[in-house]
């Protein structure tokens, strides 16, 4: 039954993944990509990772869907450079690092945790549950690896912002 589950849910994201790369309308492809959200949070739920499947129905599939849908109600498209193509070369281009990402996601699935090194993840799994040993590793093991990340992300948003601004006032000139 939890095969059945992770394969239906592998189908569903590849399937909304498609959909976002190939839709012409951007609010298809936001709904794509809400669709694709929403089943790989079931596959980190049948993965055993509930932490993992709330943390990516909370943050990507509200936060982030809301924050598309605000730039894309907040982007004066009549004074955008209208463009008929899609990137399609570039789809068929990451077709096989996509592809090598699902095998990999089937694969963790299939041997699980047992194949950490020295059993440790598992043992944690067992002695602690799942949200205190994502915890106790993140802020242990991982400690730096998470703070860079968060240092990238905060440089990432202050970039987009500063981004954001000078376009802004490009699109507020009305000279050609």
């Amino acid at each position: 039954m939890l095969y059945a589950a992770f394969i239906l849910f592998s189908v569903w994201a590849i399937v909304s993944g498609i959909g976002v790369v190939i839709l012409p309308n951007p609010i298809h492809v936001i709904l794509a990509l809400l669709s694709a959200l929403i089943a790989i949070a079931g596959l980190f739920f049948t993965a055993g990772a509930e932490l993992v499947g709330a943390l990516q129905l909370l943050i990507y599939a509200v936060a982030v869907t809301v924050f598309y849908v605000f730039v894309l109600t907040a982007v004066p498209w009549e004074k955008v450079l209208k463009k008929d193509s899609h990137y399609r070369v570039e789809a068929l281009l990451s077709f096989p690092f996509l592809l090598v990402f699902y095998l990999e996601i089937i694969l963790v699935f299939l041997v699980g945790v047992g194949v950490s090194p020295k059993g440790e993840i598992k043992g944690l799994l067992e002695e602690l549950g799942n949200l205190r040993a994502v915890g106790v590793i993140l802020f242990s093991k991982y400690f730096l690896a998470f703070e860079l990340v968060s240092l990238i992300l905060l440089v990432a948003i202050i970039g987009a912002v500063a981004i954001g601004r000078k376009e802004a006032r490009t699109y507020e000139d009305d000279t050609p």
